[in-house]
Parts: C-alpha cells; sequence; structure tokens
C-alpha cells in the first residue's frame, strides 16, 4: 500500500512538473494569433494636461480593450486603458504643452494588437504650470502667504524649500498637499530671519514646475499662552458648558472625543463667549478643531459661520460699542461639499490637523479682549460645540520690529 502511494505522488508530480509554463501563464480566451482590427475615425481633443481621443470600435467578436501607448516625458512611457463597450480614451498627467506621439492599439482576449494607429496630441498648460505661473508669496506671521489659483482643483504637491544663516545650503521646509481652488496657502512654522525661498509644484504623476524663488522675511510670531486667558462674561453672551462640556475645555489641549465645548440645545444664535487674554496682543491667525469623531465631521453643532471681535485694554470691555470686527469666519470642506456629501480625504484630513483662520493684516488691531460669535452650525442645529481653539501672534510688550 505504502509502494503504492509513492508512486501516485510521483506521478502527480511529474504531471505538474511536466506542464508548460506558457500554457499555465497564457492569458484568458481562446489561444488565438490572429490580431483584432484597428479602431478607425480617431479624433482629437486636448485638454489640460492630457487629450481625449475619440475613435470607432473595431467590429470583432473577440476584441477586449482599446489602449494608447504614449511617452509623457524623455524615457517616461505610459499608456491608458479603455474598455471595448467605450468609443474613447483620456490621456492625463503630462506635464507640458509639447507634441507627443500616441499610438493606439485594438487588444483581444488573447492579447494579440492590433497594427496600431499613430496620433499627435498636443496638451493644454496641464495644472502644474498653471498653478505654477499664479504663485506670488507675502511676508506674514511665522511664514508666508501663498497665493494660488488651481481653478480645476486638482491634487497638487507644494514643495517649499529655504535657506538663511542658520541652514548649511537650501533644505525642505514642508510639502503642502491642497485641492483647494485658490490660495492663500499659510506657510508656517519659520523663524524671523531674512530667507531665499524656492517653491515648486508637483502632481501626482510626478511633473515638477520649474522653481518659484523670491527673498523674505517672516514676522515673529508664538502661540498665545492659553494659561492666561480667563473667561469673561458680558451682556448677551452664553455659557458653553452643557452635555458635559466646559469653557475651561476650548483651551486644555485636549482633543479626545469627549472633551469640548458646548452650548446648551436649543439655543437661538448668535452664541456669543468673551476671552480676557491675559495681556495686550496682536492676532495672526487660530485655528478650531471639531470633535474628533468621523462621523461628526461637518455635522450637528459644528460652527459653519461666526465672527471675532476685539476690544483694546484701555476701553471697557463690557460694552458691545468698543468691540471691532477682527475676522468674519467660514468653516467650509476643502472639497466645497455640503452638508450631505461624503467627506473626502481632505476634508477628513482638515478636521484632525485643525481648521486655521487668517486674520487679515490691514485689520490688525492691538486687543485684551477677544470676543468668538457662532453664528452658524453645519447641520442647521441651534446649538455650538468645539473641540480646541488656539491663538497666535504676538505679545504687544513682547514685540520686535519684525
Amino acid at each position: 500500500m505504502k509502494t503504492k502511494l509513492i508512486l501516485i505522488y510521483i506521478l502527480i508530480c511529474g504531471a505538474i512538473l511536466g506542464c508548460k509554463e506558457d500554457e499555465v501563464r497564457a492569458p484568458y480566451g481562446d489561444n488565438d494569433t490572429t490580431p483584432p482590427k484597428d479602431v478607425s475615425n480617431v479624433t482629437i481633443k486636448s485638454i489640460a494636461g492630457g487629450a481625449v481621443l475619440k475613435y470607432d470600435i473595431p467590429d470583432d467578436p473577440d476584441l477586449l480593450y482599446v489602449k494608447a501607448v504614449f511617452e509623457a516625458k524623455a524615457g517616461v512611457v505610459r499608456e491608458v486603458r479603455s474598455s471595448m463597450y467605450i468609443d474613447s480614451l483620456v490621456i492625463k498627467g503630462i506635464g507640458d504643452v509639447n507634441e507627443h506621439k500616441v499610438t493606439i492599439y485594438a487588444v483581444d482576449r488573447s492579447e494579440n494588437l492590433s497594427k496600431g494607429i499613430s496620433a499627435s496630441i498636443i496638451p493644454n498648460t496641464p495644472p502644474v504650470l498653471t498653478v505654477r505661473e499664479s504663485l506670488l508669496a507675502e511676508a506674514d506671521w511665522g511664514g508666508f502667504r501663498l497665493s494660488l489659483d488651481n481653478a480645476g482643483k486638482d491634487p497638487i504637491s507644494i514643495m517649499v524649500y529655504y535657506s538663511n544663516t542658520e541652514t548649511e545650503g537650501s533644505i525642505l521646509h514642508n510639502v503642502y498637499y491642497t485641492e483647494q481652488a485658490k490660495g492663500p496657502l499659510a506657510i508656517r512654522g519659520l523663524n524671523a530671519l531674512p530667507s531665499h525661498f524656492s517653491v515648486k509644484v508637483r502632481d501626482r504623476w510626478e511633473n515638477e514646475s520649474e522653481p518659484y524663488e523670491f527673498d523674505l522675511t517672516p514676522l515673529k510670531e508664538v502661540l498665545l499662552d492659553a494659561k492666561r486667558f480667563k473667561e469673561m462674561f458680558i451682556p448677551g453672551d452664553v455659557r458653553f458648558t452643557f452635555f458635559g462640556g466646559g469653557w475651561d475645555r476650548f483651551f486644555n489641549d485636549n482633543y479626545s472625543a469627549g472633551d469640548f465645548a458646548h452650548t446648551d440645545y436649543p439655543q437661538a444664535f448668535p452664541h456669543p463667549t468673551t476671552i480676557d487674554m491675559g495681556e495686550t496682543v496682536l492676532l495672526s491667525r487660530m485655528k478650531i478643531w471639531q470633535r474628533l469623531v468621523n462621523e461628526d465631521f461637518y455635522k450637528h453643532a459644528c460652527p459653519r459661520h461666526f465672527m471675532i471681535y476685539g476690544c483694546p485694554e484701555n476701553l471697557d470691555p463690557y460694552k458691545e460699542e468698543n468691540y471691532t470686527l477682527l475676522m468674519d469666519g467660514h468653516l467650509e470642506k476643502p472639497s466645497g461639499g455640503e452638508f450631505t456629501d461624503p467627506n473626502t480625504s481632505e476634508d477628513i484630513l482638515a478636521a484632525e490637523q485643525g481648521h486655521e483662520f487668517l486674520f487679515e493684516n490691514d485689520l490688525m488691531k492691538p486687543v485684551r479682549y477677544v470676543r468668538f460669535i457662532s453664528l452658524a452650525s453645519w447641520s442647521g442645529m441651534e446649538c455650538t460645540r468645539i473641540a480646541e481653539m488656539k491663538f497666535w501672534g504676538q505679545y504687544v510688550n513682547e514685540s520686535t520690529n519684525q
């Protein structure tokens, strides 16, 4: 019995080893060598960074798909495919406006290629170049503001390099990924030193623009110390102490799902709260964090529209007329989506990193008292919930001439 089992094992192994490798890996379908017919009546429409190729599909029952092969840039050959049921191919990701040769093939179920149709495309200006041409930098707190125009909301990366007396040559400061249609993009975390900057735009196909180069000195900026903040309660203010929340949780560096400041519900808008900053300050920017639970992002009591007013130290903070508007803020999804739209990866990332709002430099005034007024929530619910809030700027008595 044992001898028979060994013999059967040897026969099975021999059968497996005897299989031809090319048969195991053969394409699915009839094993024929007859190529399909070519596509016909090809028309070309240029688009940003590519082209749309439209054609008549060949009458071939064995046809599987159509593909276009092209050189995206020197030494980089790419191909795109389209189903046998679709009469067009879309080429994207070319980073220039030069002429590119394209060969269009019909492919059957045995991976036989047709003879091929040659064509030429000249892409319209790709996003990596249009965004590059729109860049404009302006010195700002802790860095600079970078204006940009990305009308197509294409996913791009902004690579920021800099050099100054503290660096050994040019170094990468950060890479900023965005799909936003317009800037400004806030470049932060830089020292107040005269610096040379080089900014490049890159797309997902690794096309890269020529650098945008400039010199500037970032303004000195610090994170304002929340330990100096005190709650005030002036006429019209509402409490943020409901549903397990508390006013102090605006500023306690706790981002957990159960830690937040929350108004009563229903509580008719507006929802003002007033902060004594502890000292006179110049405000540069602020951040707001939603409750960090994914299913709650851009929903329920998350503020969508708010205003910030400031009062100087030498005026009575209990009188509304002594406050000046510093910001009209809108907390929006980077994707531009609405309440009922699914959140994109960029929407979620923005919520996790905190929503940043810039104070306009030309509206900047020294203030001691800051009034935050929530005017509308994302869901329309008559309540406001915020997980964390931070302010940046300068203490006036510690400011420099930067």
